[in-house]
């Protein structure tokens, strides 16, 4: 029977395929071996009176059985007893370019070429249950050919390298080019990589390091095609909009264009750019200096692979970072106030050393805290103190370990303010009484906590023109006892890492790569060296 062949291409298995069928004899139907989406998609569901309505959210499918088109033939056929010929009058109901990718989609998402990229594997089974979903309506031509949105859509993808991106192994088909089914599902499959390139899908922040708690959110790739494909004339627009939309990565794009625009004459490459290579060795202290000192490139690459992995790490943060904010640039050593876009304060800080390195996440601040207690952590007191305790420190005991707490005061290792924003890291910013290492160009001292210049100055600009605390104010309440300033509301904090940037005047800037995060990223994305 045609309809038994026809089930048998997508590897429908024996029990599932009897069920299909409706035929009793062989098995009982068993909702549990078909999809949702195959639900969601059936075939023109209207026009096929002899096939009974099903129970949608009683469907599912076994992890081998990942053809939605299967799942769709097989859902389509459940009634008892069912002729065979019903799924070829089904697809015979389809208009010629539909009937055709509901016929071209199994063997595209079991392909030789992505058997063994389960990445790649999982992103074309999506794209195929979100065709199954549309009833295989194609998302880039009609029965004339290409729709608007294709020909924009190809520009930006092959101008991917702008930002940063690699879409190597993707095939990008040619608006010049007659529109066809497999030229479809390649341009659905390029977008959807692009999209998920841009939100940050090429790489799991956590796997560099612990310490880097930045999660970016991945858009659904189906979604995402739906919507640039949706686009039409805007659609290379709204392609490139899944890359960061902050000032700082739209700067370093910029930078990428501009070098590989003087790639041919780097000999003689502009002083911007020629300055940001002797900045690396003047941000760094003359002990390290040599150690960190660049190489004259012979070619753009060095540089290039620097610029796209702090590209890269934008796209780490969140897309609304806040039009209120403070951000700390670790390899920078600074911080900064942020409102309505402008910087309203910019202050030095220590942030940790090489071997205890201040983490990398985004949270929220919540609370001022004048003369704080500090409550050292037991990774001090176990590997530096080795259990000791000196004068001025306040022991107690809490199930049988030691808690040691420093009370406020002019000689407290917090100093006389916390800024506190509660985080899985258990670090903050604050003052400290060693003032002096604010004098210093490569300020890594701490245990991974930021010690902050002029606190009482920074206390103000977080607290914000409006609410009535100025300097002065905050400096009156220091004294003995811990007093607490609630914000109006909290104020995100990003704690960042970026070797390069571009300055106030247009100057690419490169910072040492303190803890060789960079170096990572770049290894990460493929960059030798």
């Amino acid at each position: 029977m045609e309809a038994l062949s026809f089930l048998a291409r997508f590897g429908l298995s024996g029990v599932a395929l009897a069920a299909a069928l409706g035929c009793a004899q062989a098995a009982p139907y068993r909702p549990e071996l078909f999809a949702p989406p195959a639900a969601v998609a059936l075939i023109a569901l209207e026009k096929a009176p002899t096939v009974a309505p099903l129970d949608f959210d009683a469907l599912s499918l076994p992890a081998d059985e990942t053809s939605p088109v299967v799942a769709l033939t097989a859902a389509r056929l459940r009634v008892t007893p069912a002729a065979p010929d019903e799924l070829d009058l089904a697809l015979s109901l389809l208009p010629d370019n539909q009937r055709e990718l509901a016929l071209a989609l199994s063997d595209w998402t079991a392909a030789p070429d992505v058997a063994r990229d389960a990445a790649r594997r999982a992103l074309r089974a999506k794209l195929a249950r979100a065709y199954a979903a549309r009833q295989f309506a194609p998302f880039w031509m009609d029965e004339t050919g290409w729709r608007e949105a294709a020909d924009p859509a190809i520009t930006r993808l092959r101008a991917a390298s702008e930002d940063g991106l690699e879409l190597r192994g993707v095939s990008i088909p040619s608006a010049q080019n007659a529109a066809s089914v497999a030229e479809e599902l390649a341009l659905s499959e390029a977008v959807a990589l692009y999209a998920y390139q841009a939100r940050g899908g090429r790489l799991e922040p956590g796997q560099l390091s612990r310490l880097i708690g930045a999660k970016p959110t991945l858009p659904d790739p189906a979604a995402a095609v739906a919507e640039v494909a949706a686009a039409g004339a805007r659609a290379g627009e709204t392609l490139q909009s899944f890359n960061p939309p902050h000032y700082g990565y739209q700067q370093l794009r910029e930078k990428l264009v501009e070098l590989r625009t003087h790639r041919a004459g780097l000999p003689e490459l502009d002083d911007r750019l020629a300055a940001a290579e002797a900045g690396l060795s003047d941000a760094l202290p003359p002990a390290k200096a040599k150690r960190h000192r660049p190489q004259t490139p012979a070619s753009t690459s060095q540089l290039e692979a620097e610029i796209i992995a702090n590209m890269e790490r934008w796209r780490w943060l969140p897309r609304d970072m806040g039009e209120e904010r403070i951000e700390v640039n670790i390899p920078d050593f600074e911080l900064a106030v942020i409102r309505n876009g402008e910087v309203t304060h910019r202050t030095r800080v220590i942030v940790g050393k090489e071997q205890t390195p201040t983490p990398i996440f985004s949270d929220e601040m919540v609370e001022i805290i004048v003369n704080p207690s500090w409550y050292v952590p037991q990774s001090i007191i176990q590997k530096e103190w080795h259990g000791g305790v000196g004068a001025g420190y306040e022991v107690s005991y809490r199930n049988g370990q030691m808690v040691v707490r420093q009370p406020p005061g002019e000689k407290n290792a917090l100093g006389r303010v916390k800024f506190v924003f509660p985080n899985d890291y258990a670090v903050y910013m604050h003052d400290t009484p060693s003032r002096g290492l604010f004098a210093q160009t490569h300020r890594a001292f701490s245990h991974g906590c930021m010690r902050v210049d002029q606190p009482f100055a920074l206390a103000e600009a977080v607290l914000g023109p409006k609410s009535g605390w100025s300097e002065e104010r905050v400096k009156r309440l220091v004294g003995a006892s811990e007093r607490y300033i609630n914000l109006a509301k909290p104020l995100p904090v990003h704690i960042e890492y970026f070797t390069a940037y571009v300055d106030e005047a247009g100057r690419l800037v490169q910072r040492p790569d303190l803890y060789g995060y960079s170096a990572r990223v770049r290894k990460a994305l493929g960059f030798a060296g």
